[in-house]
C-alpha cells in the first residue's frame, strides 16, 4: 500500500516558515478538496489519487514524489505472490 506523508511534510513546512498552515490553505493552493486531503493523510485509509494531485502536493511542499509517498511495507521486505496459484496453467487442475 502507498502511504502519503502529508503530516510529516506539513510539520516540516510549518517549521521552515514559522507559522501554522491549515488544510484549507493547502486545498486552496493545490485545488485538492479538504476531504481528499484528509483521506490521503489518513494512514488507515488506502486512498487513491491521480498524478495531478501528486504533482500539486509536491509543488506545494517543494518535495519529490519519494518524499511525499512511501511504500508500505518498506522496500526490502519481501512480498511473495504465487503466480502459479493466481494464474494456474491450463490443464493443471484437470
Amino acid at each position: 500500500m502507498l502511504k502519503f506523508k502529508l503530516a510529516h511534510l506539513l510539520r516540516r513546512k510549518e517549521e521552515q516558515e514559522g507559522r501554522i498552515i491549515s488544510w484549507r490553505e493547502i486545498s486552496e493552493a493545490t485545488g485538492i478538496s479538504p476531504s481528499v486531503l484528509s483521506s490521503l493523510a489518513s494512514p488507515r485509509l488506502g486512498a487513491s489519487t491521480n498524478t495531478r494531485f501528486i504533482e500539486a502536493l509536491c509543488r506545494f511542499f517543494e518535495c519529490g514524489p519519494g518524499e511525499l509517498i512511501e511504500l508500505e511495507p518498506p522496500l526490502g521486505v519481501e512480498i511473495r505472490h504465487h503466480i502459479d496459484e493466481l494464474y494456474p496453467k491450463r490443464g493443471a487442475h484437470e
